[in-house]
């Protein structure tokens, strides 16, 4: 990833992340759940941006569903998950039960959002694990 901007609000709990500049006007927001807002090119082949509100408490749940998805079409409902399978958003996400549109959030390390890898470390802190 060439680049990104991430900030978060803590009166807010609102986090921000930018993977690229962009145009207002060229871009589609695609709503996930109330919670959750992913900003595309109208193809939806690009993810410039996602917007988190009540982050931390999204944090806290075991996962989060993205219930705006239920009344698109099916194509376009794949295209959003398969958008979100990849980096930069799969940074953010863990599609666990794609046909339900069941998610798990991430908090992301730099250094998988510099290399483009996702790194998982297990929960005792050990070495750890590149998914690629």
């Amino acid at each position: 990833m060439s680049s990104f901007d991430m900030q978060y609000d803590e009166d807010d709990d609102v986090l921000e992340v930018n993977f690229a500049d962009y145009d207002e006007q060229f871009a589609h927001t695609l709503a996930l759940n109330d919670h959750i807002f992913v900003f595309t090119d109208i193809g939806l082949g690009t993810v410039w941006g996602i917007t988190f509100y009540s982050f931390s408490r999204l944090l806290g749940v075991s996962e989060t569903e993205f219930t705006a998805l239920k009344d698109l079409p099916d194509v376009k409902v794949d295209a959003c998950l398969a958008l979100l399978s990849v980096p930069p958003a799969s940074h953010f996400f863990d599609i666990t039960i794609p046909h339900a549109l069941i998610a798990r959030i991430r908090t992301p390390t730099v250094e998988a959002m510099v290399t483009g890898r996702t790194i998982v470390r297990d929960l005792a802190g050990d070495d750890p694990e590149d998914t690629r």
